[in-house]
């Protein structure tokens, strides 16, 4: 009888077909060909991916008529089921099944892949031929030599692996399902209203929706604090130089200090050198790329989201030009052997000669990072290829793959040599510093100067004063925190255990899709419905928000792996936890439709939460047109009204004027390239149009002051 080996993908089954010899193509459908080798009595199947998944039973399709919370409570609820383009891919496993006594996964070699393989597919295999053989291909590359070797070594399937997933997906399917359900059906009439019909709530995505969030309260609370630097532009043979002032920089409370110092040295001509040091140091070269390195380094040097660089990643794999990309492993082992990789990079055009010097050196000898996972090398260019290569099939696939040869060359380089000048300085009797850092010898950085530091060049000092250009003096602001990009996006999740290395790109993406984040200019905004979610939650839901549920599930998830908990124990583990906080949600669910509705009126028309200060019976409403703003009455009969300022964005903020206890506005707004911002509470700030007293302006006011966006005790 035959063997019938199971590959993930179409590329990949015809990478494994060409290994083993001549082929011959049987077409079952239109998107299915099955590979025989009838020289080996081979049949090689290709999945599309999964081609099973989990779902709700037809008892709970409906999202008015069942109640979420059986969804959790309930197994029968959620069952596992082909996907819409399953069909031909059963029938065939099922059909050569019957052709065969063994069958090979060759799925991709991770968690994912031996789920898609074990779980998938070799149930369908093993119902019509239920003592056919099975054994699995662990490939780390599409390369022949490997998948030959491989198949004279095929392993004792990974069972516990794909239980991983397994459980993985059941746990996210009974969370996500019925969260999902019970949080939209809760806030249907105000998800209406930002035009979504429902909003979409999962283990991890939703926290790390709420660690974005935190960030952008830090971002909207930030109060800038003034401060003063004080520079000199010095001259060199060769150029210019920045000296800093010993003290920079200086706060608020030293602006007259600063001020006279600065006024004292403003017309001084020279500088004079009391030290000149010089400290040599080396730069050891980068460590193997594991997926996580990898998709920093993409996201950071290209600009590109993670998703799309791991989808970059995965076409090259398959393309057979790089080794397998999900790998959590940094360290090579002892046996791989680096020399047939490196010698094609020789007659490369672009790192021919870097690479003939590693030759020549018999550098060999790669870095070591921190874990070798067991599972896979890091990630391995395996072809050299010129830029104008056919292989690929786009210009990303190009600028991808230019990166990871270079950083995997670069670990076989020397290590560069870098020169740290410090200067100490007197301008009159100030204190200046200045410090270049100049690049003595490349080594490594020849190969890959995406990892270059900016270098200045050396200084050559002669005599013992260096003439000044200009005294510089600079009043700034401290700024917020950063928003997020793809690339401290990813640390982010893996410092707080979200998602696996494989993951979290699309975890990112879900969260665009579902439009609770926006990415503009490579940076994530959360949406007003991001944060409308968020708020909602985070009274009741604190514990689910956080990172420590989902790192918790993923511990347990780990122990499945390495066979210390059986799938079973660890599902009915996260179900009773997470039944705890669901019931929760539904024992505050009256208190949350409330303020909901109350969100309701603010999305549409904003409110004041104080009363109008004329009828002290209703709120104001906040009127913000291009060319009218101002506060009116909610009171019909009362329609009174209060100015606002004309220029800037105005902000409505919950907190209260101390003096009169009506709402505060923040006014930020932007002059010559710098950004302001101010507050005001417009009942004081009207009251200040009759005496001129410039009260209002909370700058202003001698006993209270603005304190994290709250009006405080001075």
């Amino acid at each position: 009888m035959a063997t019938l080996i199971i590959a993930e993908k179409n590329q990949a089954a015809i990478a494994i077909a060409e290994a083993l010899g001549k082929y011959k193509i049987i077409k079952k459908s239109k998107g299915l060909n099955v590979y025989e080798i009838s020289s080996r009595k081979i049949y090689v199947i290709p999945l599309r991916g999964h081609i099973l998944e989990h779902r709700n039973t037809s008892a709970y399709k409906s999202w008015t008529k069942t109640n979420p919370r059986e969804i959790i409570t309930k197994p029968s609820a959620i069952k596992k089921v082909p996907i819409s383009y399953a069909s031909p891919y059963i029938a065939a496993l099922k059909e050569y099944s019957l052709l065969s006594n063994h069958c090979i996964i060759g799925t991709d070699a991770d968690v994912e892949g031996c789920n898609i393989g074990l779980f998938d597919a070799l149930p369908f295999v093993k119902k019509p031929n239920p003592n056919i053989k099975v054994s699995q291909l662990w490939l780390s590359s599409l390369q022949k030599d490997e998948i030959l070797r491989k198949l004279n070594n095929l392993i004792t399937p990974k069972f516990s692996w794909g239980e991983t997933a397994e459980a993985r997906a059941l746990i996210d399917a009974f969370i996500g399902f019925s969260a999902t359900r019970e949080v939209s059906n809760t806030f249907r009439p105000i998800l209406n209203k930002f035009g979504v019909q429902f909003t979409s709530v999962g283990r991890v995505q939703t926290s790390l929706l709420y660690l974005i969030f935190l960030r952008e309260q830090e971002i909207t609370i930030f109060i800038p604090e003034p401060y003063f630097l004080i520079n000199a532009v010095l001259s060199h043979d060769k150029g210019i130089f920045k000296a800093h002032h010993q003290l920079n920089p200086f706060k608020k409370a030293q602006e007259s200090n600063v001020k006279q110092i600065y006024q004292k040295i403003k017309f001084e001509k020279s500088a004079k050198v009391t030290d000149n040091s010089q400290n040599i140091r080396k730069k050891s070269p980068p460590t193997p790329l594991n997926t996580s390195k990898a998709l920093i380094l993409l996201t950071r040097t290209l600009r590109i989201s993670a998703n799309i660089a791991l989808r970059t990643m995965n076409a090259l794999y398959l393309n057979k030009i790089i080794s397998y990309p999900r790998t959590d492993s940094d360290i090579y082992k002892n046996d791989f052997i680096h020399n047939g990789i490196i010698t094609p990079f020789s007659s490369h055009s672009q790192y021919g000669t870097y690479t003939n010097n590693l030759l020549k050196s018999n550098r060999i000898i790669p870095t070591k990072g921190k874990k070798d996972a067991g599972d896979h090398p890091p990630i391995t260019p395996l072809e050299s290829l010129e830029d104008n290569s056919p292989r690929f099939e786009n210009k990303l696939q190009k600028k991808v793959y230019n990166l990871l040869a270079r950083h995997y060359l670069a670990l076989f380089g020397q290590q560069a040599t870098e020169s740290t000048q410090n200067l100490k300085l007197l301008i009159k009797d100030e204190p200046f510093n200045a410090q270049r850092v100049s690049l003595i010898s490349e080594g490594f950085l020849e190969i890959a100067p995406f990892l270059k530091p900016k270098y200045e060049e050396k200084i050559q000092i002669t005599r013992d004063k260096i003439p000044i250009n200009e005294i510089l003096f600079n009043s700034k602001e401290t700024k917020p925190p950063p928003r997020y990009t793809d690339t401290s996006l990813l640390k982010l999740m893996e410092k707080n255990h979200l998602g696996t290395k494989s993951t979290r790109p699309s975890i990112i993406k879900i969260l665009e899709t579902r439009k609770l984040l926006q990415r503009t200019q490579n940076k994530y905004f959360i949406t007003e419905l991001g944060k409308f979610l968020i708020k909602s939650l985070i009274k009741i839901w604190l514990p689910f928000l956080k990172p420590r549920f989902t790192a918790r599930v993923e511990e347990r998830l780990e122990e499945i792996k390495e066979k210390r908990k059986t799938m079973e124990s660890v599902v009915n583990e996260v179900r009773i936890e997470f039944l705890e906080l669901f019931d929760k949600f539904l024992a505050n669910k009256p208190e949350m439709i409330s303020k909901a509705s109350n969100y309701k009126m603010n999305f549409t028309v904003p409110l004041t939460s104080s009363l109008c200060p004329f009828c002290n019976k209703k709120p104001m409403k906040f009127i913000n047109l291009k060319k009218k703003r101002f506060l009116v009455c909610s009171d019909e009969p009362c329609k009174k009204f209060l100015s606002l300022p004309k220029n800037g964005k105005l902000e409505l903020l919950d907190s209260t004027c101390s003096i009169c206890n009506f709402n505060i506005f923040k006014i930020s707004l932007k002059k010559n390239n710098k950004f302001y911002r101010y507050f005001i509470c417009p009942e004081c700030w009207n009251k200040s149009f009759k005496d001129n007293s410039g009260k209002g302006f909370c700058s202003n006011c001698e006993d209270f002051r603005i304190m994290k966006e709250k009006c405080m005790k001075q």
